[in-house]
């Protein structure tokens, strides 16, 4: 009897201690699982369909079913079934109640595929702490589920604890490692302070702002520099990330093919061939959502058009173009203005019979006066003065006003001999179709919508015009500004930065409307564990403003260089244009011209006496 009380009290203390440890752990969850479940909108508990009620009365199942705030759905499943219906490109976040020898299977519920989310593991056959032997064997398994898949937003709730798969801490020589959790951070913040050196695979290729150096025998890739791999210092500094750079894909940013897969960097993404690519893409639908994601934005660019050079303008008709349009009809009609004022004059004077002028008709007094205006107005001296002062003074005038004119003539003239004029640019769009010039693009994704049909007739008509070059080792520039006759697609950036040697010597034209504006960001597998901190460094360096500061380098640095070329060439160039016969065509056409007006006003007058001999005598 006394043997059976004894036991009987035993009993009550080993209750009595239990309930305690509850207790105590259930006050240190609230705590412990406070960041882990803080921002998780919603969460499901699946609790093994033969143990249910077992489950719910594990203290983690009973923090989140009595005292966690959050939204709960409550579900069972089959522990001993192999496949878990999961979504790959789900945002789930699960609690999962399991044995010890479930999880570290991977298999089923233990194994999923679903990089986002949280996963919280219950280990529901604990009965004391975790053995080093044990630890060893689910670090293993985490191991293997994060080389797999990835995965590694998983805390387990054990006895002892909150554990947490760090694959950036070593174990010996390998990745990895078993850790207790504090619960100060998220994981997608706690494991990218340092990530311990661990190799990240990232691509760059030939683009505006990466310029690439590859070996010309083997190929192999040499060295990167440009603004891209500044960024990419930048992280792999901050981070602590081995830089793994991997070789150039020779078809860029890639493409779909005819059976539906991807080449370029995008096929290696969904290959699962890299870790990021740091080179710039157009931030757009390119019907692969599902595997790939963008960063925040860290410049911009706009997609231009650029077609040859309108053509130099003769040296024979040179100065026609010396001056506007605009001067021009403003000198001519100035003249027969000037002209018809100095009639009303001498109409006026006529009448009041200040000027006399006898067996003249008026209209010979008004070809006269045409005449005599237009002497003046070349800045030729008269003959012979009116006799009314106020037509003289008027004269006076006239010649203060061809002065004007006749400097500005002369200053244009000497300015276009020096600098060179053409004929007008393409300017619009409109101007664009109007020309029908080909538009030639190298990359699908430059093409597919920058003139959409439904837009507009114009972008319709345009989008029939673009020509597809599948050459993507063609340098369009150099064809566009050699050969002429077609148009070309690029970045406004590329044109100012690698082809303004081009522009410089006026071979190329970029027609100022440009069609497209795009952001531009750098991708990577979608829900990759280091998205968010890359994102979170990317946006800091944006702050700070050095993106912008390296690609004003960029700039400045081309500046100079086009500079030191047009300094050279102007130093080997003569400092004075000196003009020959060729530059005087034109003024042997007038004098051409002007004999044959002669002629023909000669006739004319002969042939008008002899008809009307006494008329005008």
């Amino acid at each position: 009897m006394a043997v059976q009380i004894l036991l009987l009290l035993l009993l009550l203390l080993l209750l009595s201690a239990g309930n305690a440890s509850i207790g105590v752990e259930l006050s240190q969850l609230d705590d412990l699982m406070a960041v882990p479940t803080r921002d998780l909108p919603q969460v499901q508990l699946w609790l093994r369909l033969r143990h249910r009620h077992g489950d719910a009365a594990n203290v983690y199942a009973h923090w989140f079913l009595h005292r966690s705030q959050l939204p709960l759905i409550v579900r069972v499943y089959e522990s001993e079934q192999n496949q878990w219906l999961d979504d790959p490109f789900g945002r789930d976040n699960l609690v999962l109640v399991m044995t010890l020898a479930e999880l570290i299977s991977n298999r089923g519920a233990a194994g999923p595929s679903q990089r986002a989310g949280v996963f919280l593991y219950i280990l529901a056959d604990q009965s004391e702490a975790l053995t080093m032997r044990q630890q060893l064997q689910l670090e293993e398994s985490c191991r293997q589920l994060w080389m797999r898949q990835k995965i590694y937003n998983r805390y387990i709730l054990s006895l002892e604890g909150i554990w947490i798969f760090d694959p950036f801490q070593r174990r010996a020589e390998a990745f990895g490692r078993l850790v207790a959790y504090t619960g100060r951070e998220p994981l997608s913040k706690h494991l990218f302070h340092d990530m311990g050196g661990y190799p990240l695979r990232v691509q760059m290729f030939k683009s505006v702002f990466t310029r690439t150096e590859q070996d010309p025998g083997s190929g192999q890739l040499v060295s990167v520099t440009g603004v891209d791999y500044l960024v990419a210092q930048m992280l792999r500094e901050k981070l602590n990330f081995t830089l793994l750079l991997q070789q150039p894909d020779k078809n860029y940013f890639g493409e779909r093919s005819a059976n539906g897969s991807y080449n370029g960097a995008i096929g290696s993404i969904i290959r699962d061939g890299l870790d990021i690519c740091l080179t710039g893409f157009f931030v757009k639908d390119y019907l692969v959502q599902q595997y790939m994601d963008f960063t925040v934005a860290v410049y911009d660019d706009s997609l231009c058009i650029y077609v040859p050079k309108a053509h130099r303008i003769p040296q024979s008709i040179l100065p026609i173009f010396a001056v506007g349009y605009d001067i021009w009809l403003g000198f001519i009609l100035a003249a027969f203005g000037c002209a018809l004022i100095w009639l009303l004059l001498r109409v006026i004077n006529l009448h009041l019979r200040i000027v006399r002028l006898r067996h003249q008709r008026l209209y010979k007094q008004a070809l006269g006066i045409v005449v005599d205006t237009w002497v003046v107005w070349v800045r030729v001296n008269l003959s012979r003065l009116p006799t009314s002062y106020a037509e003289r003074v008027f004269i006076g005038s006239l010649c203060l006003v061809s002065v004007i004119f006749g400097a500005i003539f002369e200053s244009s003239l000497a300015t276009v001999y020096i600098h060179p004029l053409y004929y007008k640019d393409i300017n619009t769009m409109q101007e664009l179709d109007d020309s029908g010039l080909k538009v030639i693009y190298k990359y699908s994704s430059m093409a597919d919508d920058l003139f959409f049909s439904e837009t507009s007739p114009l972008f319709a008509s345009l989008n029939k015009k673009l020509s597809w070059n599948r050459d993507l080792y063609a340098d369009v520039i150099d064809d566009v500004a050699r050969n002429g006759g077609k148009a070309g697609v690029s970045r406004y950036n590329s044109l100012m930065l690698e082809s303004s040697l081009f522009i410089l010597l006026r071979r190329i034209w970029v027609v100022p409307e440009c069609p497209k504006y795009y952001a531009i960001s750098y991708v990577m597998p979608r829900d990759s564990p280091w998205e968010d901190a890359i994102n979170a460094l990317l946006l800091r360096l944006l702050n700070a403003g050095l993106i912008v500061k390296w690609i004003a380098d960029e700039k400045s640095r081309v500046d100079i260089q086009m500079r030191a070329r047009t300094l050279e060439a102007n130093a080997e160039a003569e400092l004075a244009r000196v003009l020959t016969i060729g530059d005087l065509q034109l003024a042997f056409y007038v004098v051409l011209g002007g004999n044959l007006l002669a002629l023909l006003g000669f006739l004319l007058e002969h042939l008008w006496r002899r008809i009307f001999p006494g008329v005008g005598q």
